[in-house]
C-alpha cells in the first residue's frame, strides 16, 4: 500500500506544479499587455497531469499515466517558464534571477509535449508496454530525436526573441543548429510515421478488447491530438474543450474501455457530420463568396449555416439510425428483425434452423450469443436476459441472450425488441420439438414393423415352410411305397396333394421373397450387396464398386438389391465368368445397378431362367418402381444395367 501511496503522491505533486504554473501565467497575463505566455497552455498543463494522477492511481503499474504526468510538466515548464522569463525581463524591475536563462532553456519546450501525447503514448497505449521488442526503435526515435529539437530549437535568437527581448544568453549560429533540427525532425516524423502505420496494423489484427480500445484511439483520440497540434495560436481557446477532451478519451480507453462500443460509434457519426458541415459550408461560402466577388458577410454566412443545417438534417437522422443498429442492433425497428426472421426460417435448412433463428436474434440486438434452455431447466440470471417460450399456453423453453458487454444492461427497447422475436423463436422451437417427436414415433414404428416382419419370416421360413416341405416329402414317400398297387382314386388323390403342398411351399417362398431383406436395414445397401458377392467369391470373384448415394427410397433400394442378387446369382451359376464387377451409383435422378462379367453369353430369347427367377423377375422388379432393365450379352460377356428412379411412388 505505502509504494502506491508514494507513487500517488509524487504524481499529485507534479499536479501541483502544473497549477502553480498555470497560476503563474494568469498573473503575468493580468499584467502585461503581450504577455508572453498563454493561459491555454497552462490549462492544457493541469488537465494532462490531472488525468495522469487519476490513471496512476487507478493503474499504477500503466506507464500511460506517468506519460501524461509527464506530458503536462512539460508544458508547464513551458508555460511556466515563458511567464517567469518574459515578465522577468520585461517588465520586472530589477530583473528577476536567471529570468533570461529560464526564458531560453524553456521556449520550445511546448514541441515535446504536444508530440509525445500522439506519438510515444499511441505505442505503449492501451496497456503501458510496447507491443514488441522492435518499437523500441521507433520510439527511441522520437524520444531522441525531440530531445535534439528542443535544445537545437531554444539555442536559436529567434526563439528567444518570442519570449523576452535583449540579448539572449546563447545565440548558436544557424548554421549549427538548423542541420541538426532538421535531422532530429525528420527522425520524429519517420518515428512518428511507424508507430502510427503499427498501430493500424495491430487495430486490424486485434482482438476484443484490444480492437475497441485500439478503434477509440485512432478515430477519436489521434485525431483530436491533430485537431489541438495544428490548431493555430489565435484558436487557443477552441482547442481548450479538445483539450479537454483528449486526456479524458485516454483515460476512458484504458480504465473504461468495455464501454467504448457505445461511445465510439456516436463519436464516429458526430465526427462525420462535423466534418461534413464544414466541408459544405466551406465549399457554399468559396462559391458564394466568388460569385459576389466579395468576402461573405456575418448574415449571409449565418444564412449558409442555416441552410446546411436543414440540408443535412436527413442525413444526420441517417447517421444516426446506421450508429444506432450498429450498436444496438434493431431495437429502433422490430418489423424489420421479425421479418428477417421470417426469412430465415423460410430459407434455412432443417438441420441448421434453430441455429440460424438464433444467430438473427444475436445479429438484432447485437449480443454475443443465445441459446435456448429446455422447459423447467434453471436460468443462470447472470451476465444475460431470459425470456419464457411459449405456444398455446405450452412452456416449449427459455431464451436466453448473453450481455453485449460486461456490466452493460439491456435496455427497455432491447427487451421489446426481444419480446417482439420471442414469439417467433418459440413457434420454431415447438416446431422442432414436434418434428422430433415425429422421428421417434417413426422409429418406434419401423422398429416394430421391422421386429413383426422378421419374426414372419423366421415363422415362414423355419416353421411353416420346413413343415409343407416334410408334408411334400411325406406324400411322395406314400407314393413311392403303394407304386402300381395303388387304386387310381388313391393315386390321384396323392398327386392333387402332392400338387397343392408344392404350390402352399412356392407361395411361402413368393412371401419369403417379398419381404424387405434383412441385410438392407442392418447393413444398407452397397454392405449388403458386398456380403452377397462374397458368399460368391468361391465360384466367381465380384467387385463391388460404389459411390457416395443420397437417401433411397425404401422400395427403390428393395429392389436395387433384388436386381443385383439376382444377377449375381445368375453370374454364378449360368455365365462362366471368371470375374465380375457391380456397379452402384446415382446419375441424374435414378440409381444406376450395373452388373457385369466376362462369361460366355447368351442369347436373351433364352430368358437365362435360373431356379424360376431370370431376366423377366428382374424386369418386374424394376418396372415395380418405374424403372429400366437393360441387357447386353455376347461372347465377351453380359451387363445388365438398371435404372430405377429416386422418386419412385410410393
Amino acid at each position: 500500500m505505502r509504494p502506491r501511496l508514494l507513487t500517488t503522491g509524487a504524481a499529485v505533486a507534479a499536479a501541483l506544479l502544473c497549477a502553480a504554473a498555470l497560476g503563474l501565467t494568469v498573473w503575468v497575463d493580468a499584467r502585461v499587455a503581450d504577455p508572453p505566455a498563454s493561459t491555454v497552455g497552462g490549462v492544457y498543463a493541469l488537465v494532462y497531469a490531472a488525468t495522469g494522477v487519476l490513471l496512476v492511481h487507478l493503474r499504477p503499474r500503466n506507464a500511460i499515466g506517468w506519460l501524461l504526468v509527464l506530458t503536462g510538466l512539460l508544458q508547464a515548464l513551458s508555460v511556466g517558464g515563458n511567464a517567469y522569463g518574459g515578465y522577468g525581463v520585461a517588465a520586472a524591475q530589477p530583473e528577476w534571477p536567471l529570468a533570461r536563462v529560464v526564458a531560453q532553456s524553456t521556449s520550445m519546450i511546448w514541441i515535446a509535449s504536444l508530440t509525445l501525447p500522439a506519438t510515444v503514448l499511441v505505442a505503449l497505449y492501451p496497456s503501458g508496454r510496447l507491443p514488441a521488442r522492435w518499437w523500441r526503435w521507433p520510439v527511441a526515435a522520437v524520444s531522441a530525436g525531440l530531445a535534439v529539437l528542443t535544445v537545437a530549437s531554444s539555442l536559436s535568437r529567434s526563439a528567444y526573441d518570442d519570449i523576452a527581448p535583449g540579448t539572449a544568453p546563447v545565440d548558436l549560429p544557424e548554421t549549427w543548429w538548423v542541420p541538426a533540427a532538421l535531422v532530429a525532425g525528420g527522425a520524429v516524423l519517420c518515428g512518428t510515421a511507424t508507430i502510427w502505420v503499427a498501430t493500424v496494423v495491430r487495430l486490424v489484427r486485434a482482438r476484443p478488447p484490444e480492437r475497441q480500445q485500439l478503434a477509440w484511439l485512432v478515430c477519436v483520440v489521434l485525431p483530436l491530438m491533430l485537431a489541438v497540434f495544428y490548431l493555430p495560436d489565435s484558436a487557443g481557446w477552441v482547442a481548450l474543450p479538445l483539450t479537454l477532451m483528449v486526456p479524458v478519451a485516454i483515460l476512458v480507453g484504458v480504465v473504461r474501455y468495455r464501454l467504448l462500443g457505445i461511445v465510439l460509434s456516436r463519436a464516429l457519426v458526430y465526427a462525420g457530420l462535423t466534418a461534413a458541415v464544414v466541408l459544405l459550408y466551406l465549399v457554399v461560402a468559396t462559391v458564394a463568396a466568388a460569385a459576389l466577388g466579395r468576402t461573405l458577410s456575418p448574415a449571409t454566412g449565418a444564412v449558409a449555416a442555416a441552410l446546411l443545417a436543414v440540408a443535412l438534417s436527413p442525413a444526420r437522422a441517417r447517421l444516426q439510425a446506421a450508429a444506432d443498429r450498429f450498436v444496438y442492433g434493431r431495437r429502433r425497428d422490430p418489423v424489420t428483425a421479425v421479418t428477417e426472421l421470417g426469412h430465415r426460417v423460410a430459407t434455412a435448412d432443417e438441420a441448421d434452423l434453430l441455429p440460424a433463428v438464433l444467430g438473427t436474434v444475436t445479429a438484432a440486438l447485437r449480443a454475443p450469443a443465445a441459446r435456448v434452455l429446455p422447459p423447467r431447466e434453471a436460468v443462470d440470471p447472470g451476465g444475460s436476459i431470459a425470456v419464457p417460450l411459449k405456444v398455446s399456453g405450452r412452456d416449449v423453453g427459455t431464451l436466453c441472450v448473453a450481455e453485449r458487454q460486461p456490466g452493460e444492461a439491456f435496455t427497455a427497447g432491447d427487451r421489446r425488441l426481444l419480446a417482439a422475436l420471442a414469439p417467433q423463436v418459440a413457434v420454431v422451437v415447438r416446431a422442432l420439438e414436434l418434428t422430433r417427436s415425429l422421428e421417434r414415433e417413426r422409429d418406434r414404428v419401423l422398429t416394430a414393423t421391422h421386429a413383426e416382419r422378421d419374426r414372419i419370416r423366421r415363422d415362414l421360413h423355419d416353421g411353416l415352410g420346413p413343415s409343407l416341405a416334410g408334408i411334400g416329402l411325406g406324400v411322395q414317400a406314400v407314393q413311392a411305397q403303394l407304386g402300381r398297387t395303388a387304386e387310381p382314386s388313391t393315386g390321384g388323390l396323392l398327386a392333387r396333394l402332392k400338387d397343392e403342398v408344392d404350390a402352399a411351399v412356392g407361395e411361402v417362398r413368393r412371401i419369403l421373397d417379398g419381404l424387405r431383406p434383412a441385410p438392407l436395414d442392418d447393413l444398407g445397401l452397397v454392405v449388403a450387396v458386398r456380403r452377397h458377392a462374397d458368399t460368391l467369391a468361391s465360384r466367381v470373384p465380384v467387385r463391388v464398386i460404389a459411390e457416395q448415394l443420397p437417401q433411397l427410397p425404401p422400395e427403390v433400394e428393395t429392389a436395387a438389391y433384388r436386381i443385383a442378387q439376382e444377377a449375381l446369382t445368375n453370374v454364378a451359376r449360368h455365365s462362366g465368368a471368371r470375374s465380375a464387377e457391380v456397379y452402384v451409383r446415382a446419375r441424374r435422378g435414378c440409381l444406376e445397378v450395373t452388373v457385369v462379367d466376362d462369361g460366355t453369353g447368351f442369347a436373351p430369347s433364352d430368358g437365362c431362367r435360373a431356379g424360376g427367377v431370370g431376366l423377366v423377375s428382374m424386369r418386374t422388379r424394376a418396372a415395380a418402381v418405374r424403372g429400366g432393365l437393360t441387357v447386353t450379352s455376347g461372347p465377351g460377356g453380359t451387363r445388365v444395367t438398371a435404372g430405377l428412379p429416386l422418386e419412385a411412388e410410393r
